[in-house]
């Protein structure tokens, strides 16, 4: 059997994408809020049902926006238990993460954690959908109004994911979204602002576009460079075609691992809340010990799962470490492979690897 990654990206139909080039040519337009663009954040919009989208270059300049839109200072309470993105963003603005511990059944901020972490200087809660689960996006609101905090998802994992009937993105001040080619959805690179307000989403747009309106006029002086081309938002048109068959896809292969894997004590899962887009298989390991022999004897057999996420952000970017579930779940982890390419055999395959350790 061939080698079998964590993930391999959906391509299109070359032909069908050919055609979006042609008229890309057509044009000559290539950048700078071209009709593919324009194109892309409507069907967006009707896909999700959130009328208020912004198309970026990638998810951290989004992340990067996000926190600018909403003027953040101070402190932000945030995961751990994530990509880099998520907290390398918030020093780059400079504003300082506060780390709050996971749950440790469904991997997300744990809620019930957050209001012991809030002083004077907090002016944000910055939470992640891990693997695209949910967030207790509830009572993070509840909490979130109760101390006037803004609130950001870091939706990067999460597009097509659903909460009580409503997408993702319908929750939080803002919510972001990365259309890296390693994502369910995808443009090649890129990512989105999803907001709650056409002030806001003017607001966004100016930084997005070096602080112009939308004459091009410069009326202020913060705005960088956040475009979405033209080839990858035509990706994105094309893969949006092909999404649901992707999840329908994936979601079989999801509940395969799920149904071979089951009897294996030595495994836990994570707690689903909301409805998932199946990018991800993540395996919670016995031990650290187990997870490293799980590891070598899949990579040994031609299998690349992937320590994802590790480690714990708070071994980085903090001098204390108060979230013990977090760094216990970084050191025991692995997402397997899942991808819209996965086949039933090489699920069965890589399950019974895994079942004989």
């Amino acid at each position: 059997m061939n080698n079998i990654y964590v993930t391999k990206t959906f391509l299109p139909p070359l032909d069908e994408f050919i055609e979006y080039l042609k008229e890309i040519w057509a044009t000559g337009i290539v950048t700078n809020d071209g009709p593919m663009f324009q194109r892309l954040e409507k069907e967006l919009a009707k896909f999700t049902g959130q009328e208020y989208v912004v198309c970026m270059g990638n998810g951290t300049l989004a992340l990067h926006i996000a926190i600018r839109a909403l003027e953040l200072k101070g402190k932000v309470i945030t995961t751990p238990f994530t990509h880099v993105a998520s907290s390398g963003s918030l020093f780059w603005e400079k504003c300082e993460p506060v780390y709050c511990d996971i749950d440790p059944e469904t991997f997300n901020i744990d809620p019930a954690k957050i209001e012991a972490l809030i002083d004077k200087d907090t002016t944000a809660i910055l939470a992640v959908h891990v693997y695209s689960n949910p967030c207790y996006v509830d009572i993070i609101d509840t909490i979130a109004k109760k101390y006037n905090l803004k609130v950001i998802y870091d939706s990067a994992h999460a597009f097509g994911a659903i909460y009580k009937d409503k997408s993702i993105f319908a929750y939080g001040d803002l919510s972001m979204a990365s259309f890296n080619a390693t994502k369910g959805f995808h443009t090649v690179e890129g990512g989105a602002l999803f907001a709650r307000s056409k002030d806001m989403i003017s607001k966004i747009r100016r930084l997005a576009y070096f602080g112009m309106d939308e004459q091009r006029n410069i009326v202020q002086k913060e705005g960088t460079n956040a475009k979405l081309i033209e080839f990858c938002a035509a990706m994105g048109i094309l893969n949006l075609k092909y999404f649901n068959s992707g999840v329908a896809n994936r979601k079989l292969r999801y509940n395969q691992y799920l149904e071979l894997l089951k009897y294996n004590k030595k495994l836990r899962f994570q707690k689903i809340i909301g409805e998932i887009n199946y990018s991800y298989m993540p395996i919670l390991c016995e031990t650290k010990e187990h997870k490293e022999k799980v590891l070598y004897h899949l990579n040994a057999n031609g299998v690349y799962p992937r320590e994802y996420f590790k480690p714990s952000l708070e071994t980085i970017f903090s001098d204390i470490i108060n979230c013990p579930i977090a760094l216990d779940i970084t050191q025991r982890v692995l997402c397997l492979p899942m991808s819209d390419y996965l086949t039933e055999e090489q699920v069965t395959y890589i399950c019974n690897l895994i079942n004989d350790i």
